[in-house]
C-alpha cells in the first residue's frame, strides 16, 4: 500500500499515553505548538494522571530540577479529537492491541503513527509460512494492529530516556535522552527525514538510523538478556554479573539476540563483553524489575517471546532466552495479576 505523502501544513501529533516517555515527548511537542512543524498537539492519559493535567496542566521535571508547567489538551476519550497527522504511542506492548480500532480512527488517511516500545514492535515483519508477512503473535494477537492500521504506516522509533511518572501530572527525566527514528530496507525515509526535523526542532537528539534493524536489535540484545536476569533474581546487574554463573548465561542470551539479528540482516556493533561492561557499571534497574516490584505485568511478550518467536521463523536456536521466557511466565503466573 502507497501512503498518500504528510500535508504541507504544521501537524497536528497526538501523544496516545503521557506516562514517563510519553510524558516527556508531549511536554517538547506542547511548547513547540503553533510553531514550526508543529500544530496542535493533544495528550491521551487516564485517571488521577489526566485529572492533574487538565487541572494545573502537565509538570515537567528537567535534570536540573527546575519544574516547567506546560498546557496541553487532554482527554481519555479518542473519539473526541479530530483526525491526526501524526499519533505517537506510549504504551506497554500489551496495552497496544485492545486499541487497534480507536488507534486507526484517530489516523487521518495520511497519517502515521510512530510506536515507542520496548520490545519487537507490533508491525516488524517475520514470514507467514505462505510467502507473505505478518507481525508477531506475542505482540499482535490475531493480527488486529497490522490489520486496522497496517505496517506501512509505522516509524520505527526508540527511546533512550531515564524518565519517571511520580505523581500525577508530574513528569521527571534525568537526562538528556534521545530517539532513534528509520524504516526498514526499501521503504520510503521521506516521512523519517520530516519526523526527525520536526523533533529536533522542540529539543530532541535524534537519530535517523538505516537499516533500523541495527537499532532494533542492539537495543533488544540489552533488553533480552539484561531485563529478564534482573527480573528473575529481582537484582540490578552490577551486581547480578559479578556471579560467574549468571554472567555467562547473560551473555549467553545475547549471544542467542546476536545470532537472531544477523539472520534478519541486522548488525550489532557492540560486542557482548563491552555491553556486559557498561551494565557491570551501572546500578540502574531495568524497567521489566521495575514492573514486577511495583505489581505491574512485565512485558514478557513483546520483549522476550517475541524475540524467540522472530528466532523461531528464522530457525535460529535460543535455549537461554527460551528458558528465560518461560521462567519469567511462571513468575507471572504466581503472581496473579
Amino acid at each position: 500500500m502507497t501512503l498518500p505523502p504528510l500535508p504541507d501544513r504544521p501537524l497536528n501529533i497526538c501523544v496516545y499515553g503521557a506516562g514517563a516517555i510519553g510524558g516527556v515527548i508531549a511536554a517538547h511537542l506542547a511548547k513547540a505548538s503553533g510553531t514550526g512543524d508543529v500544530g496542535q498537539v493533544s495528550v491521551i492519559a487516564r485517571g488521577p494522571h489526566l485529572a492533574a493535567i487538565q487541572a494545573d496542566g502537565l509538570r515537567l521535571r528537567k535534570p536540573d530540577g527546575e519544574i516547567e508547567v506546560i498546557e496541553v489538551a487532554a482527554t481519555d476519550d479518542p473519539a473526541t479529537l479530530p483526525e491526526q497527522d501524526v499519533v505517537i504511542t506510549a504504551l506497554k506492548g500489551h496495552q497496544i492491541p485492545p486499541l487497534a480500532k480507536p488507534l486507526a480512527a484517530l489516523l487521518a488517511p495520511h497519517g502515521r503513527i510512530l510506536p515507542v516500545v520496548n520490545g519487537v514492535p507490533w508491525w516488524y515483519p517475520i514470514p507467514d509460512g505462505q510467502g507473505g508477512q505478518k507481525g508477531t503473535e506475542e505482540v499482535d494477537p490475531g493480527g488486529a494492529l497490522w490489520r486496522e492500521i497496517g505496517p506501512e504506516r509505522a516509524i520505527g522509533s526508540i527511546a533512550y530516556l531515564g524518565a519517571s511518572n511520580p505523581e500525577p501530572g508530574l513528569i521527571s527525566y534525568d537526562i538528556e535522552g534521545y530517539l532513534d527514528l528509520g524504516r526498514l530496507p526499501g521503504q520510503d525515509r521521506s516521512d523519517v527525514a520530516r519526523m526527525a526535523e520536526l523533533l529536533r526542532a522542540t529539543g530532541w537528539m535524534i537519530r535517523e538510523t538505516e537499516p533500523f534493524q541495527d537499532a532494533l536489535w542492539t537495543k533488544m540484545m540489552s533488553n533480552c538478556a539484561l531485563n529478564s536476569v534482573a527480573a528473575i533474581t529481582r537484582t540490578a546487574n552490577a551486581k547480578n554479573l559479578k556471579s560467574q554463573p549468571i554472567y555467562d548465561f547473560t551473555a549467553a542470551i545475547m549471544e542467542e539476540v546476536r545470532a537472531i539479528a544477523a539472520a534478519e540482516g541486522a548488525e550489532i556493533k557492540m560486542t557482548t563483553e563491552k555491553r556486559l561492561e557498561l551494565a557491570q557499571r551501572n546500578a540502574f534497574k531495568p524497567s521489566t524489575l521495575q514492573d514486577l516490584e511495583k505489581g505491574r505485568p512485565m512485558e514478557i511478550e513483546p520483549i522476550f517471546a517475541a524475540a524467540v518467536a522472530v528466532g523461531k521463523a528464522r530457525d535460529v536456536p535460543c535455549p537461554s532466552l527460551e528458558l528465560a521466557t518461560e521462567i519469567l511466565r511462571a513468575v507471572e503466573r504466581s503472581r496473579d495479576l
